[in-house]
């Protein structure tokens, strides 16, 4: 395959431009935003006054675009697809913002409904958006879709159902596929003799000898606590059945009040003698680089994570497997932890045509091929992956493909009050300072309150 987005990457490593960052549901290193919302493509700025101008007289149609991705190379390549539409579409120019994933998180809330709403916008799966949804902010795709069959079938399936609700509505198309599974080290693992486990007590054991060897087992940061939820999330699909944990999920109806919830949290426990000292003062990121440095055995990674481990060290010979089983566990064991993430469109847009046809462009088959050749990250276009050479990519998207079902992350699957919660205790039990079952008690207070807030039409 094309190595461009690893000497691309190492270009600005070596430039001292980058700051490497991991998002995923996830998050990214913070860093000062990058906002270009006064940006045209022939480097004048536009103003309030002159978007509305253009777009009254008919002379250009500003689209408002905002994503989450300032660092490069992705950067680069999203505000270089832009301006190639713009080149063959004289009558579009892009307006584009970006910040990093937690201060996006917090923008993208006060904005959406305001005034200044984006137009195009990146967003999560799950409750993150729907909270939009409930407020009639995100354009109903779904017509779209009907109207141009052809676009529907060019798409995964499988991840295009993370993105339409459950009465049928398509709310977002996908820009990057992801999810969830265990890195390692094999040099590590050859060199003392160890199995790739299957079971979590075959992982415990790969853990005990890595630890007498004096090696950290598990590369673990949670200063950014989604990190831990990723664990979590994972623990409950496995730990609760699926009708209690799908109910649960949903804000009006959610009481956590299950044994697997807090079942979940102990075999989190057990993992923690295990991973990187003190992990609440230890960045996400941190615990990637410790692993692609070496000093790590394992490392509960995105899929996303592949091209900035290969830019860290490209010498570095990995594996991956997902979350071992826990026997016995009452949930679901074929859950594949992680899903797509994407752009919605804004209801309050003047230009939805124009937005949807953009879309069919820059997440679909040519540019995702691209995409996934410079970058490393896949679209949900089918056919992107011809002349990709990379076997690790190559392994964790056909991951994604062949799994039977897959699970929003926590922290956006979750309504927000709840996820705050949950993300504040679960830190709080990393440093040892409440059990999980005190973690449920508050789990379950914030539930019911959310019962309340959702009723009353909030839009948290």
């Amino acid at each position: 395959m094309k190595k461009s987005y690893l000497r691309r990457a190492l270009v600005f490593i070596l430039a001292g431009t980058m700051a490497l960052s991991l998002m995923g549901c996830g998050g990214e290193k913070e860093s000062p935003s990058r906002d270009t919302s006064k940006e045209a493509t022939s480097g004048e700025k536009t103003s309030n006054e002159e978007t509305k101008k253009e777009a009254t007289t008919g002379e250009q149609k500003v689209i408002k675009f905002m994503h989450r991705f300032p660092d490069e190379p992705y950067n680069s390549f999203i505000e270089g697809k832009l301006h190639e539409y713009e080149a063959s579409h004289p009558d579009i120019k892009f307006k584009i913002t970006s910040a990093q994933n937690q201060e996006y998180k917090e923008k993208i809330k006060v904005v959406v409904g305001g005034e200044d709403t984006p137009d195009i916008f990146f967003s999560w799966v799950g409750d993150f958006t729907y909270r939009f949804i409930r407020e009639n902010l995100i354009l109903d795709l779904t017509p779209y879709f009907e109207a141009d069959p052809e676009w529907k079938d060019s798409l995964i399936e499988s991840q295009m159902k993370q993105y339409t609700t459950e009465d049928g509505m398509i709310y977002g198309v996908p820009f990057r596929l992801d999810c969830k599974l265990f890195f390692y080290n094999a040099d590590i693992f050859e060199q003392n003799d160890l199995k790739v486990p299957t079971t979590f007590d075959e992982l415990i054991d790969v853990c005990e000898k890595l630890k007498a060897a004096g090696i950290t087992p598990i590369s673990f940061g949670n200063m950014e606590p989604w990190s831990a939820s990723h664990y979590i999330g994972t623990l409950n699909q496995i730990c609760v059945p699926d009708d209690v944990r799908e109910k649960d999920y949903k804000p009006t109806s959610g009481e956590f009040t299950h044994p697997g919830y807090v079942e979940a949290l102990e075999y989190y426990q057990k993992l923690l003698p295990y991973m990187t000292e003190n992990p609440n003062g230890v960045k996400p990121d941190m615990g990637r680089t410790t692993f692609a440095m070496g000093n790590a055995g394992m490392y509960y990674a995105e899929l996303i994570e592949i091209p900035y481990i290969k830019m860290e060290n490209p010498d570095m010979k990995f594996g991956m497997f997902k979350f071992p089983e826990i026997v016995g566990a009452e949930g679901n064991q074929d859950i594949l932890t992680g899903v797509p993430e994407g752009f919605v469109v804004s209801s309050k847009t003047k230009y939805p045509d124009e937005c949807v046809e953009f879309l069919k462009w820059f997440l679909g088959k040519e540019v995702g091929t691209e995409q996934c050749q410079e970058i490393g990250w896949f679209n949900a276009a089918k056919g992107t992956t011809e002349g990709l050479t990379d076997q690790a990519l190559l392994d964790g998207y056909n991951v994604i493909m062949e799994s039977k079902a897959m699970g929003a992350w926590l922290d956006n699957a979750l309504y927000s009050t709840v996820v705050d919660e949950y993300l504040t205790a679960v830190s709080d039990l990393t440093n040892g300072d409440i059990t999980p079952k005190k973690v449920m008690a508050r789990i379950q207070k914030k539930a019911v309150e959310a019962q309340t807030l959702v009723g009353a039409g909030s839009t948290k």
